[in-house]
């Protein structure tokens, strides 16, 4: 099934901070001074956050209204930090993080920013929450303390956007600490009132923290999320996440992510940066492997040309043998008409001597006879594959047209 809506909950935290906790009577009841410490910790906590980039992958599925069971859509994989109370994301192996839409990394389906860290800021950090304690729990054999809390709409970070309509929502949830060590193990965040306008009935964020040892410190960070998004249709949608592979980096640095697997010679002077003209045949090779069994959405590929590329048989404009630069961006199983898959690939550049070219083009056709159609991202190209599963070989030829640059979408 390919999605024609595309619903995204995007979570714009709010600078509003709590005062910090005056001295408690020790006379108060067990839960108010539980509450007071753990705000206390909880505010150290998420100023670590920002020192911490973590891989974020991203398992989207979907249940049709009288479906029992969730079919898997595709797996996206992200770099994820969060910097001046924005979260980031960057391709992995991608030069930098952008603040970008939420639908660049992701053609159709449901996607979603502030897991990593937001989530936890608009609830903990905004001084107009309002929280109660509701019962200690039982929760897989950890005895811990649940609170519930509000967040009204006019301070909330929290927006709805589908099918061309967004509205800001406040929230309502429960999160679970804790009480010997005050550490968060669980946050539930659910959006409140939400306009008929937007096609949404109800959403559901579940965030489960634990403390990793990263370097010499121990962290608190999110570990796992699971994202539900019941639409009026009672279609649902849903994202789970981990997050993995997490390291530090200081602040003062630059954010970086090198290409595996591409080394680049160190020059003397920068490369130049040039756009192609549209108009020219462009015939990739490429030199990585695609399987449907282990690609994700976000890999990145590699590739060189076969020839020359000239601009009306005239001089060359790009060398024969020049690397290209490119991404899975979607994997999309099909289950109807036909068992099948719909494979997003987009190229990025094309690398020679002292010189990158941005890449901006259409898939014309493929080798070894893969199907074709017209992609829902702009500026990428979808093979349409048979069967259970597909293997693409180093050595699979793709042949592309470059379009004019200044049609691209795509985020800077």
């Amino acid at each position: 099934m390919r999605w024609k809506l595309c619903g995204v909950v995007s979570l714009v935290y709010a600078t509003v901070y709590t005062n910090s906790v005056a001295a408690v009577a020790d006379d108060l009841p067990r839960e108010v001074l539980l509450l007071a410490h753990f705000k206390q910790q909880i505010k150290q906590v998420l100023s670590q956050v920002p020192n911490y980039t973590c891989l974020e992958t991203i398992q989207r599925s979907s249940r049709t209204a009288h479906g029992m069971a969730f079919v898997p859509l595709d797996t996206v994989l992200l770099e994820v930090t969060n910097v001046e109370n924005k979260e980031l994301l960057a391709w992995p192996g991608a030069r930098q993080f952008e603040e970008a839409d939420l639908t660049s990394f992701g053609s159709g389906g449901l996607m979603t920013s502030g897991t990593f860290a937001m989530y936890a800021q608009d609830v903990f950090l905004n001084g107009t929450t309002t929280i109660r304690y509701y019962g200690d729990e039982d929760m897989a054999g950890r005895a811990l303390s649940r609170f519930d809390f509000r967040i009204p709409e006019v301070w909330s970070g929290y927006e709805l956007r589908a099918n061309g309509t967004s509205a800001k929502v406040g929230t309502t949830g429960s999160f679970w600490i804790d009480p010997g060590s005050l550490g968060l193990v669980r946050l539930e965040v659910r959006a409140d009132e939400i306009p008929p306008a937007v096609g949404i009935r109800r959403t559901l964020t579940s965030i489960d923290y634990a403390r990793m040892r990263i370097g010499e410190s121990d962290v608190l960070l999110a570990q796992e999320a699971e994202i539900l998004m019941v639409l009026l249709s009672g279609e649902v949608r849903r994202n789970t996440i981990e997050f993995s592979h997490c390291h530090e980096y200081r602040t003062a640095s630059s954010i970086r992510f090198d290409l595996p697997d591409a080394p680049v010679a160190v020059s003397a002077s920068p490369a130049r940066r040039v756009d192609l003209p549209a108009g020219l045949t462009v015939t990739i090779e490429l030199d990585s492997a695609i399987d449907s069994a282990t690609a994700h959405v976000g890999d990145l590929l590699r590739g060189h040309l076969t020839d020359d590329v000239r601009r009306k048989g005239q001089a060359i404009i790009v060398p024969r043998g020049a690397i290209v630069m490119g991404r899975v961006r979607g994997l999309e199983a099909l289950h109807s008409p036909e068992t099948a898959f719909d494979l997003t690939i987009e190229v990025a550049e094309i690398r020679w001597e002292d010189t990158i070219a941005e890449f901006y083009g259409e898939l014309l056709a493929a080798a070894s006879g893969r199907g074709t159609h017209t992609p829902g991202v702009p500026g990428t190209g979808v093979l349409h594959m048979k069967g259970t599963r597909f293997q693409i070989a180093p050595g699979f030829r793709m042949s592309w047209r470059t379009l004019e640059p200044n049609r691209r979408t795509k985020s800077k």
